[in-house]
């Protein structure tokens, strides 16, 4: 190693797995193949019972095999990784994505370029479980530019928009700011830890985006946000957690507009609540959650397509009402929840939508 690698920062690049042989590899090729000169690998084996430590011992010196005795959980097992790490900066990546070659020097520059700046994250492709291509991450003026972004800013793009934009494992963090705010808090907020983490920073240390397509975003049947969002009848964690930031000392910040647009989201959730339990046929249990649904808030929700939910809404005000229609809650499951190829499934009010609509709203990094 010459002594101008020497002079760059080191950074650490922890990649949490569990049973990933079918794109491990894919993964750790494109993290091998970083343009930036002085990284370490620590490949965090959660306990896999597939062929994913032989993968990993393939690679031999050019990554660090850490085998876990028990299933942690990816949070959790992310935790033991960054303690272990040596790195400046520290990228947390998954092991099914894509990275672009560019991205730890795009990202080590700009954190070398903007000190006071927490974390970094970049655009993302979205790519289906055979790696093509269907869509890119669009930026929302309020976030876009590259440029800092403090903490009110960040958090009304959250209440507004949820996290389209922050995206996992596009972010690094400087160890530093991980050593001041704490690990990720999977026992709380189990995969949904990220956005915890990142409004957990933000809150001291701004945050950016750069306008650059570095990661492609891998979306396929299986994966673990897929199986938490699969029939679900409890309230997305989003919530759970946009709350307890509200509840303290989010709310001075928050704009009007921005809690307007939150709580149509809500109102959007109660409606794929109801939407659920009356596929499982628990009808008691989607009169309660079509209980919860506000016609007022639904219709100042302007991030929702309030007209089509509304819609929904009126249906299912009689639906529930009714016998379960099994040929109507097996279309219902098809149109949610089966997937297409890898593809995020269609919008679940896109029974009201057209492709288009649908199409767009995706691309912009919208989509519930």
């Amino acid at each position: 190693m010459t002594i101008d690698v020497l002079d760059k920062p080191l950074v650490s690049i922890v990649v949490p797995v569990y049973n990933g042989e079918r794109y491990l590899r894919d993964s750790l090729d494109s993290i091998i193949a970083q343009t930036y000169p002085r990284i370490e690998v620590l490949v965090m084996d959660d306990a896999s019972t597939d062929s994913t430590p032989d993968i990993i011992a393939s690679y031999g010196d050019s990554v660090k095999h850490i085998r876990q005795g028990q299933n942690k959980g990816i949070y959790s097992n992310a935790n033991d990784g960054i303690k272990l790490a040596r790195g400046k900066y520290i990228a947390v990546y998954h092991a099914d994505d894509v990275y672009d070659p560019r991205i730890v020097e795009c990202e080590v520059d700009y954190l070398e370029h903007h000190p006071e700046v927490g974390a970094v994250f970049c655009k993302d492709i979205f790519v289906d479980g055979e790696n093509k291509e269907y869509g890119r991450l669009q930026l929302r003026p309020e976030v876009s530019g590259g440029r800092p972004l403090d903490y009110p800013t960040v958090f009304n793009a959250l209440l507004e928009y949820k996290n389209r934009m922050f995206v996992c494992p596009t972010a690094m963090v400087r160890a530093s700011v991980y050593q001041d705010v704490g690990m990720y808090r999977q026992e709380q907020f189990y995969n949904t830890s990220d956005l915890e983490m990142w409004l957990r920073i933000a809150q001291k240390y701004p945050l950016a985006i750069l306008e650059e397509y570095l990661l492609r975003y891998r979306h396929f049947e299986g994966q673990s946000s897929r199986r938490y969002q699969k029939l679900r009848t409890d309230p997305e964690r989003y919530f759970m957690i946009m709350d307890l930031y509200l509840a303290n000392g989010g709310a001075d910040v928050a704009t009007p507009r921005a809690v307007a647009a939150f709580e149509g989201h809500r109102m959007e959730d109660f409606l794929m609540i109801t939407v659920n339990n009356y596929i499982l046929g628990q009808l008691d249990k989607a009169r309660a959650s079509l209980l919860k649904v506000r016609v007022g808030r639904l219709l100042r929700g302007h991030r929702i397509q309030r007209g089509r939910l509304f819609a929904l809404f009126v249906m299912l005000q009689v639906l529930v009402r009714l016998p379960r229609i099994r040929s109507l809650a097996d279309l219902f499951y098809r149109h949610w929840h089966v997937k297409d190829k890898g593809k995020s499934s269609v919008s679940w009010t896109g029974l009201f939508s057209s492709g288009k609509q649908l199409e767009r709203k995706r691309h912009e990094g919208l989509q519930s």
